[in-house]
């Protein structure tokens, strides 16, 4: 199989790839991001990796969108992760429809196109039910994040109108974590003050807003699904997470955290909004919302139909993720990394 990843050089991308250098099934893989792959050459393995540095949301007829069509036309396979965190969300939602209707155009004379959607994409559930596809995907009101990822799927559903004959699947990941993004998650939503040394054996005190709860999954294990629902090109949408839910008790004992202070809801909201706005915390307010409305997901149809189960527990990849975080661990490509180094040159530049 060939297939054209949209998105390669970041958390889900990077383990994406680990995962087809071991599959003789996939034999081609065409690596594509906006800065290239960063300072390392492409993984060895079964399958031959090239990289394209082109954006995937440049307009229709320009040279990268042509470049794209290309690369895309009959592969058995389009993987769309590119996705905009921009700080002012109505420059991440521009962003993130034109990679969208970017990625989809291309996709129409492939095989199959596989979407990278996510929790926050349901309506909110608060409890501790798990569920499962069927929840209602209007996304959580005021949340960037989430609208964005409901307007993917609404694109979704106009291609799948207009292409019928392409498979369209639609992965619903919770929190996707690894220790190799551990200086990105400090760049983009932590900030620089967290500390250096504690995190993942002892942290002496840990702020914790009431009623979050967390589902986390380790980046290689989506990166399975997402291999699966290829090779078994798998319709429709399937979400993807560790089974174990993360409560203040289990994030303590991940973390190291020797002392828990619980906070109440609305001030957490607040402090977190100051924070923001002060820019010592980079995530959004909004985040928070999302994740507290964050559905439990039941895995099921994963587990059946793609024949995929998480080797990482929750609380693993969590201590792992918080050990990347200590050490400011530096992945090998430009989106986890801060090394900004040339892109190479492809065909056509």
């Amino acid at each position: 199989m060939r297939i054209v990843v949209v998105g390669a050089t970041g958390n889900t991308g990077t383990a994406l790839l680990r995962a087809v250098a071991g599959r003789s099934s996939v034999t081609h893989v065409d690596a594509v991001s906006r800065r290239g792959p960063g300072r390392l050459p492409a993984p060895e393995g079964v399958a031959h990796v090239a990289h394209h540095a082109l954006d995937a949301g440049a307009p229709a007829g320009s040279p990268d969108a042509e470049r794209l069509a290309a690369l895309a036309a009959g592969a058995d396979a389009v993987v769309h992760l590119a996705w905009s965190t921009a700080r002012r969300s109505s420059v991440a939602t521009e962003a993130n429809v034109a990679l969208t209707r970017g990625v989809l155009r291309a996709a129409a004379r492939a095989h199959q196109v596989v979407l990278a959607s996510c929790a926050s994409v349901y309506a909110p559930s608060y409890g501790e039910e798990p569920r499962d596809e069927s929840w209602p995907t209007d996304g959580v009101a005021g949340v960037t994040l989430s609208q964005d990822k409901v307007g993917m799927e609404r694109l979704a559903d106009e291609f799948s109108r207009r292409y019928p004959d392409v498979v369209v699947t639609r992965m619903r990941a919770g929190v996707v974590l690894q220790e190799a993004a551990g200086a990105a998650l400090v760049r983009r939503y932590v900030g620089p003050l967290v500390p250096r040394v504690g995190l993942g054996r002892t942290v002496p005190l840990l702020l914790w807003p009431e009623g979050l709860r967390l589902q986390v999954s380790h980046a290689d294990d989506v990166a399975a699904a997402y291999l699966s629902a290829i090779e078994r090109r798998a319709p429709g949408a399937y979400n993807i997470a560790s089974p174990d839910v993360l409560h203040v008790e289990e994030v303590a004992a991940a973390l190291g955290a020797e002392r828990v202070v619980t906070v109440p809801e609305q001030i957490a909201r607040v402090s977190h909004e100051a924070a923001w706005w002060t820019r010592v915390v980079r995530a959004r307010p909004e985040w928070l919302t999302a994740l507290q409305a964050a559905p439990v997901l039941d895995t099921t149809k994963a587990h059946d139909l793609l024949g995929v189960d998480p080797t990482w527990s929750g609380a693993d990849t969590l201590t792992s993720a918080a050990r990347g975080v200590a050490r400011r661990r530096e992945g090998w490509t430009p989106a986890l990394s801060r090394h900004r180094e040339p892109a190479p040159q492809v065909d056509g530049d």
